[in-house]
Order: structure tokens, then sequence, then C-alpha cells
């Protein structure tokens, strides 16, 4: 799929054998992603939903999404091991969303975000443009679309 600068890492669809790596990573997220169920990942995997970062034979970050019938793609989850940070990977995940998303046909990508998270940045310095706040169950939430440009057009 993707590879880093120094070729020292790398993002590739998840198996099941990555399972436990990325129930850890979304566990020590938990202020962020709220608390992630191991079967919910279990399943993102069995559909081929989710990918995973690596750097070298370590798992340092993933990112899970649903592709729906409409063409939309919603981006459930998506965290970076802090060490691994600033190396341009949770861009890359989301640059192979994007590609995954384009081959799929997919018309857009949806997620939603905290407001109180820095994360809010990076979704707007990658092209998602916000499109409301949402009242959540425990804090408000922004709603963040990137459109897909469709091939042609």
């Amino acid at each position: 799929m993707i590879s880093g600068k120094s070729n020292q890492w790398f993002i590739r669809t998840a198996t099941f054998a990555d399972l436990d790596a990325v129930k850890s990573i979304a566990d020590a997220h938990r202020h962020e992603l709220g608390f992630v169920i191991l079967p919910s990942l279990r399943e993102q995997i069995e559909r081929g939903q989710m990918l995973v970062a690596m750097d070298r034979d370590e798992i340092v970050g993933f990112v899970d999404y649903h592709h729906r019938r409409d063409g939309q793609i919603t981006l459930y989850h998506i965290a970076v091991e802090p060490e691994a940070r600033t190396r341009g990977i949770g861009r890359a995940l989301l640059d192979t969303l994007l590609q995954v998303a384009r081959q799929a046909g997919s018309t857009r990508i949806v997620l939603k975000c905290p407001v109180d998270l820095q994360a809010n940045q990076f979704y707007g310095q990658y092209g998602f443009q916000l499109v409301e706040t949402l009242n959540g169950r425990k804090r408000a939430l922004n709603e963040w679309v990137l459109e897909i440009e469709v091939a042609g057009t």
C-alpha cells in the first residue's frame, strides 16, 4: 500500500493476528476514541474494513471504517501511537483510506470528532470540511466530510 519515506513503515489491511495490538492502541486512546469493544474490532477486520500502520514488525496505528451501500465511508476510529506521530503515519492512513474509497466508487468520507481534540485541526488540514457540531452523549462532536472527486470530473 503506502510506505514511509524511510521505508521502515507501511500501511496494510489488518488481519486477525493484529487484533490484540489494535485493541491495545484503542485502549491507550480511550480519551479520544471512547471505549472500543473487541468484538467491534474483530468484525471490522472480518469485513476487511481496517488498515494498520506497521513500523517494521510492530503496529503503530490503525483506522477502521464502514463502507455503506450509498457510497459513503464512515471513519469510526483512527489512532497513532504517540512515539510514531509527526512521521506522516496518520496522513498515510487517511491517504490509504482515500485510495480504498476511490477504488470502491465512494463519494465521501464522514467522521465525527469530539470538539476538544487536536485531531480536528488535522482533519481540517487534510481537506475535510466541518459541516456541523452535534450534541454527543458525553461531549460535543464535530462532523467532518471529505468529498471524493470522481475521476474525469
